[in-house]
C-alpha cells in the first residue's frame, strides 16, 4: 500500500486556501483538489503489509501544537517553479519525533523538514504567465492565514488515478 503520514487539515482552513488557490488557476497549474489538502509529515513509499502492521501498532501520538498559516512560497525556487505551497511553523519538533520513531522501524530518516500545505503542481508555464505567477507568490508572500492547533496524526493511504491521487485515512492518532 501506498502511504504517508499527514496532519489532516479542518474545513475552515481548507475553505481559506481553497479561495486562495483560485488566485493561482493559471494554464499549467494543477492545483490540490481541496479535500487533499493536508501538511505531510513523512512519505512512506509503498509499504508491505508486516510494516504497516508495525506502523498500525506504533505509538505515534504528537504533542499538541499551534501552528501559523502563512505565505506563499515555491520549490525548488522562484524561478524554477515546480511546487507552489502555503508556509506553516512550529512542526519541527513533531516531524522530528515521528521520524525518530519510523527511524526504529527501518525508514530512512530526512535530511531536511520543510512544513508546508501544497497548493499546486507546475507542469509547464507560458512566459506570459510566469510574470503573473511571480507576481502572485510576491503579493501573498507574507499573508497570515491564520492559525490551527494540531493535535492529531494520520496514517493516509494514497491511490494513484488517472484523475489525480485519492487519499484515505487508514488511521488516527490523536
Amino acid at each position: 500500500m501506498r502511504c504517508f503520514l499527514a496532519i489532516e487539515l479542518k474545513s475552515e482552513l481548507k475553505d481559506i486556501l481553497e479561495n486562495l488557490k483560485k488566485q493561482f488557476n493559471l494554464k499549467g497549474i494543477k492545483t490540490v483538489e481541496k479535500e487533499n489538502l493536508h501538511i505531510t509529515v513523512k512519505f512512506l513509499g509503498d509499504v508491505d503489509d508486516k510494516k504497516l502492521e508495525e506502523i498500525l501498532e506504533s505509538d505515534l501520538k504528537i504533542e499538541k501544537v499551534i501552528s501559523e498559516i502563512k505565505g506563499v512560497g515555491t520549490f525548488p525556487n522562484e524561478e524554477y517553479i515546480r511546487v507552489i505551497w502555503v508556509g506553516t511553523t512550529n512542526l519541527e519538533e513533531i516531524f522530528k519525533n515521528i521520524d525518530e520513531k519510523l527511524f526504529k522501524l527501518g525508514f530512512k530518516k530526512e535530511k531536511s523538514y520543510d512544513p508546508h500545505i501544497t497548493l499546486g503542481r507546475v507542469k509547464f508555464i507560458e512566459n506570459d504567465s510566469k510574470e503573473t505567477l511571480k507576481n502572485l507568490i510576491e503579493k501573498n508572500k507574507h499573508v497570515d492565514f491564520g492559525k490551527v492547533e494540531i493535535n492529531s496524526i494520520s496514517l493516509m493511504k494514497s491511490t494513484l488515478t488517472k484523475e489525480g491521487p485519492v487519499y484515505e485515512t487508514v488511521k488516527k492518532w490523536d
